[in-house]
This record gives structure tokens, sequence and C-alpha cells, in this order.
């Protein structure tokens, strides 16, 4: 993203739950709940009020030569309803998927995998943006789980509504927590 962040959101991780919080790293914005054991396996709350669900995520496998290698995520957001957060690309292939929203239109989530020694040499994402039809990009996430307090950061480059906001939240949790963990029903590890 080259123009400077309007907005950074700054995450965190303790016992399998995710915070995030503004810029100023003061203010509570989102709280990200994992279960496992049914849909939908992560759930997207505004700041501590667990009856102000945001949105929510489901993890579906898909097995490739009888070996589950990836999974289809459904997103249902509070405001636009149902959202697939499709896989584009072949076997080989699990660094893009798309989606078509109404608060941000048809984007995708590019992303790259890196060798993490902090967590016993796991493949873990280090870099994701979000990027509009013409290719430009939205939004950054930026791994610092290296630092041992902060597990990364999202860096927006454009003005967002409140929509906007939790849309970008939902989707790239989802997709973070689904190739940072290698779980395709569960939380982070």
């Amino acid at each position: 993203m080259p123009q400077a962040a309007l907005r950074t959101l700054n995450i965190y991780e303790e016992n399998s739950t995710y915070t995030i919080f503004d810029t100023d790293d003061e203010t509570h914005l989102f709280t990200i709940r994992f279960t496992s054991r049914s849909a939908p396996h992560m759930t997207v709350i505004r700041a501590s009020d667990t009856k102000s669900i945001v949105g929510s995520a489901a993890y579906h496998a898909v097995k490739k030569f009888g070996v589950s290698k990836a999974s289809n995520i459904t997103l249902k957001f509070l405001s636009s309803g149902v959202v697939s957060l499709n896989k584009e690309g072949g076997f080989f292939s699990n660094d893009k998927r798309t989606m078509r929203s109404a608060a941000l239109g048809q984007v995708y989530w590019n992303s790259r995998q890196v060798n993490n020694p902090w967590k016993g040499g796991r493949l873990e994402t280090s870099f994701m943006k979000l990027v509009d039809a013409s290719g430009k990009a939205l939004v950054e996430y930026k791994d610092e789980g290296h630092t041992l307090k902060r597990m990364g950061v999202i860096e927006i480059g454009v003005e967002l509504t409140q929509e906007g906001l939790d849309e970008v939240v939902v989707s790239g949790m989802a997709m973070l927590s689904e190739e940072q963990t290698g779980v395709r029903a569960a939380g982070p590890r």
C-alpha cells in the first residue's frame, strides 16, 4: 500500500481469543472467538459485548486426493448476509480468496506464507492484502508475532464505513486464522 495508512488496527492473541484495538492501541473494537465443535467456527463481536455480533465464519474442509488441504469459508455479516470467501488457483495455490460484499464490492485477499521460527517452524501468513477489482491495495495485514507482544496489524489505506470495517475484520481474520493455523474448523493454536 504506497500511501500512508489512514487507520491501523492492532491485533493481540490470548487464550485462543483475538482482540483488536484501534490506532490508539487503547480503544477495544472487536473480540474474535473460536469453536471447533460447530459452525460458526469464528464469531466476531464488537468490543466485549457478547450480544453485538458483527459477523461469523464457518470453515468447510475440502479434500484433495483424500487429504484435507483447504477449506471453503462462508462468512455471515450482520449487515449484508452470507458471503463466500472463494479460493482461487490450482491444487498448490492457497494464497488468493475472492469475495463480493455489500460494502466492499468485488475484492480479494492475497497472502504470503513464511516459516515462523517463533512457533516451531510452522508456516504462517506474514503478509496479506485486500485488493479491489482494479488491483488497488485497500488493506494490508503485517505479522508482528516475532515481537511476542502484538500478533500483527491491519493497516487500512482507504476510508471505510462501519459496515466496510466490519467486513474487513471478519473476512481478514477468517482467512488469517485458517491460513495461520491450518485448522479448518477451529481457532488459533
